[in-house]
This record gives C-alpha cells, sequence and structure tokens, in this order.
C-alpha cells in the first residue's frame, strides 16, 4: 500500500533495526576484545611463571615443574596445558593434560608472546601463549669455566577457552533477546509516533474532504498546523478563494443569463397568449410579429454573446499567429459601427501608421476591436470624439482609445469587464447584454495581450490593449 504512514513506519523500524544491530555488533566485539584481552593476560602470566622455572645446565633444559603447585597440568584431559622444547624441536617437557597432540611451532618473545587458538584431535578448543626465551643458568661458575653456550627454549602454554566462548555466547543470546525487545518497543512507539505526527495531516484531509459548493468560504487555519503543512495550507486557502470567486461569478453569470432570456420568452409567451385570444387587425398582427421578431433578435445576439464567451473561455482553443497590419485590422472593426456612430454623432480621430503591425491571432484581434469599437459607438456620450492613438516600446505596441466618460465614476471602472454589468439605461436595448467588454478581456487574456480600463483626470475613458509586435515577443503558450 502506498502510504505515507507505511513508508515513515518501515523506514524508522529499518533505520531502528540497523541502529540496534550496529550498537548490538560494536557492544560483543568490544566485550569479546575485553574478554580475550583478560584471557590473554592470565596466559601470559601462567607462561611467565613458567619460564622462569625453565634452567639449563651442562647444556641441558630443564623444568622444574611442581604438580602441587599447578595441578591443572597434571590432569588428564585437563583444560590447562604446556610444552616445552628447543627451537629445533625437541622436546623437553610436556603436560599430562596435553597428551600425545601436536602443537604448531610458534613463538615470540618474552615481552610480547605469540597467542593463537587451535583445536585438539578431541576436539576441545584452545587459547595458547608462545615465547621463546633463554632459560635461567642453572650454574654460573661451572658455566663459565666450561664455556658452555646458552640455550635457548619455546614454551608454549594453552587453556581451554571454552568458559570465554560460553560468556560471549550468553552475551550474543542476551543482546538477541534485548535486540528484539527493544525493536518491538520500538515498533510500538513509531506506530504510535507517526500516527500521531500524522494526525494533523489526517484532520486538514478530513477538512477537505468536507469542502463542498456550499461551504467554499471555508479556511483552514494554517498558523495552529505544523510548519510542513502551512504551506498546503496557505495554497487550499487561495484555491478555495480562486473556487469560491468562480462560483460566485458564475452564479451571478447564470442568474443574468436567465434575467436576459426571461424578459423576451416573456414577451413572446404574452404575445402568443393575446394573438390566440384576442382578434386583430391586419396592422395588430404585423406590430405583433415586428415585437416577436425584436425580442427573437434579442435572445439570438445572447446566445451568439453567450458562444462567443465559451470560446474565449475554451483552453484548448488554438491561436495562429501571424503579422497584423493594425490600421487595417481597426479599419475593419470600426467598419460595422461607423454608420451608428455617425447616427450619435460620435467622430473617429485615430492616428494609426499604415505599416503598424502587431504578431497575432487576426480573428481574435479582430472581436477584440470590433468590441471595443462597438462600447464607443453605443454608450459613448452623443456628440463626443473617440480617438485613437498609439505608443510604442521595444517589442509591443498599445493602442490606447478615449472616448468621453460620461456618467462612469472611478468606482465604476472595475465593473466594466464584468459580464452583464449595464451602468445606465443606454445599455437596455434589446441587443446589449453587457458582454461586449466581457468578450474583449477574455479574448485579450487568451491571446495574453494585456487590456486595461482608468478613468483620466480630463473626464475621458481610456482603453488601452497591448500587443507583441515580433516572433521575439511575448506570445501565449497556445500559439501553433
Amino acid at each position: 500500500m502506498n502510504s505515507i504512514r507505511t513508508q515513515l513506519t518501515l523506514r524508522l523500524l529499518i533505520g531502528g533495526g540497523l541502529l540496534l544491530g550496529a550498537a548490538g555488533t560494536a557492544l560483543h566485539w568490544q566485550m569479546r576484545k575485553a574478554l580475550t584481552a583478560e584471557f590473554d593476560a592470565t596466559l601470559r602470566a601462567t607462561t611467565q611463571s613458567l619460564a622462569t622455572l625453565t634452567e639449563q645446565k651442562q647444556g641441558v633444559i630443564n623444568l622444574e615443574f611442581a604438580g602441587e603447585t599447578m595441578p591443572q597440568f597434571e590432569r588428564s584431559n585437563g583444560s590447562d596445558i604446556f610444552l616445552v622444547r628447543t627451537p629445533d624441536g625437541h622436546e623437553v617437557e610436556r603436560s599430562r593434560s596435553l597428551g600425545d597432540a601436536a602443537l604448531p611451532m610458534r613463538a615470540g618473545s618474552p615481552e610480547t608472546p605469540d597467542y593463537f587458538d587451535i583445536t585438539l584431535s578431541d576436539g576441545h578448543a584452545l587459547r595458547c601463549a608462545s615465547l621463546r626465551f633463554t632459560p635461567q643458568d642453572g650454574d654460573d661458575d661451572e658455566r663459565k669455566t666450561s664455556c658452555v653456550p646458552a640455550l635457548e627454549a619455546v614454551l608454549v602454554v594453552g587453556r581451554d577457552r571454552a568458559p570465554m566462548d560460553h560468556a560471549l555466547a550468553a552475551l550474543r543470546a542476551g543482546l538477541v533477546v534485548i535486540g528484539a525487545s527493544a525493536l518491538t518497543v520500538l515498533a510500538a512507539l513509531v506506530r504510535w509516533g507517526v500516527r500521531s505526527g500524522l494526525g494533523p495531516l489526517n484532520r486538514l484531509g478530513e477538512s477537505v474532504a468536507a469542502v463542498d459548493a456550499a461551504s467554499l468560504g471555508t479556511r483552514f487555519p494554517a498558523a495552529s498546523l505544523p510548519i510542513e503543512l502551512r504551506p498546503i495550507a496557505s495554497r487550499l486557502n487561495e484555491l478555495l478563494a480562486r473556487l469560491e470567486s468562480t462560483f460566485a461569478r458564475e452564479r451571478r453569470f447564470t442568474a443574468s443569463a436567465a434575467h436576459e432570456l426571461h424578459t423576451p420568452l416573456a414577451e413572446l409567451r404574452a404575445l402568443a397568449e393575446m394573438n390566440l385570444s384576442t382578434p386583430a387587425t391586419e396592422a395588430e398582427r404585423t406590430e405583433s410579429w415586428r415585437d416577436a421578431h425584436n425580442a427573437t433578435l434579442r435572445m439570438e445576439s445572447l446566445a451568439l454573446r453567450l458562444l462567443e464567451l465559451a470560446r474565449a473561455e475554451d483552453p484548448g482553443r488554438a491561436l495562429h499567429c501571424e503579422p497584423v497590419a493594425l490600421a487595417k485590422a481597426f479599419a475593419a472593426a470600426w467598419q460595422p459601427w461607423a454608420a451608428r456612430a455617425a447616427e450619435r454623432g460620435i467622430h473617429l480621430s485615430a492616428t494609426l501608421p499604415p505599416d503598424l503591425i502587431g504578431y497575432t491571432d487576426p480573428a481574435v484581434l479582430g472581436v477584440i476591436l470590433g468590441n471595443l469599437c462597438a462600447n464607443a459607438a453605443e454608450h459613448a456620450p452623443a456628440g463626443t470624439p473617440l480617438r485613437i492613438t498609439i505608443s510604442r516600446t521595444t517589442g509591443t505596441v498599445t493602442l490606447h482609445f478615449y472616448n468621453h466618460a460620461g456618467d462612469l465614476t472611478a468606482a465604476d471602472v472595475p465593473h466594466l469587464f464584468e459580464r452583464f454589468w449595464r451602468r445606465d439605461t443606454a445599455r437596455t436595448d434589446a441587443r446589449h447584454h453587457g458582454l461586449g467588454l466581457s468578450l474583449a478581456t477574455e479574448f485579450a487574456t487568451l491571446l495574453g495581450c494585456p487590456l486595461t480600463a482608468q478613468l483620466c483626470t480630463n473626464g475621458e475613458l481610456e482603453f488601452a490593449l497591448q500587443l507583441p509586435t515580433g516572433l521575439t515577443a511575448a506570445t501565449p503558450p497556445r500559439v501553433s
């Protein structure tokens, strides 16, 4: 199971097990070293004692061994053995406990005996110490007169290592039992610790699971959470804020769309009921059909606007960017509204050079410019001018649309791009739904081109659309 709790538990237990194993191994090694050192010290003392009992006289090495003082060497198959011999292998003396067993020819110095382990033919495991030394002279005067050379001897002393091995085996068993018990306790502690440590995460998950469309106002208290969870809670709070805003906008959009559709539908129903229930003259029927036609145009206009909004919000929409002559694009966008602007006395003043080029999608740009032209032609105060200017920076060109703001205030500017927002009665025409500027900003976002609005100090309303001028300019990622 791919679970954080399981992974943490396993990793902590593996780490704890390795740590206990390493500690047990180090303790066993240290104890083995100490016991071996103590064992070797006893062997060395015994070896030195036997060496002092060895003497040479008249070229003969003799061990003055007294079994009463060291009875362990006199027992058959005893635990302690010794062997004295010359460097050429000639035996001088061996203990009865050694029997007929052979020992290797190894020797150290009296200061640093050679220690080694050996197993006899009868199965006894011994630890031995051997040294090469010069036995003391039994008669110094005789040696001096006869000029007999000093002899050397090799002494090997061994001791059964079974007690030490048994002690080490008991230590290993104890370490295994203690390690297993400690690992069991560690497993319980790790499980409790992981469960407690992940408790805030579980509670956060439960809180997130409880959030639905009706509780998007929920916010998670990041300050009370562990440091590791605070970024997650902060990101969740930001996500919930965006979702809450989006849902609220969609609810307003749905309510506004329903309201916009309700009026023409109610008109159509009233016209149908009146025509079905009341006799009418030919002129009255013509007027009734004209009203029905206007209501239908209003619904058709709203449906087309909603379809354009859906196109703007389509994340998979492919853009086909290419060099666009901005003066020509603006002329094409203004042409459908020129008559309406002339009817209302809106005078166009545009200074767009013919060679002014923008790099963008011409169709999407046409929608943006068309909606900006429509807004000026329909909603600017009658008899006022519409000015179009440009400003350039490296890689970008900005189109500025200026028209008189009329009764718009600074508080109204942030609402200009909201869907279905209408400031005055001029926007209650059957084909005006408060969606034009929303469409413009949605398509500008699709292009990755900023579209802003501000109220100027001279009473003019300015819309600014920034466009890239070449391939090196920043373009949206969905360009094909």
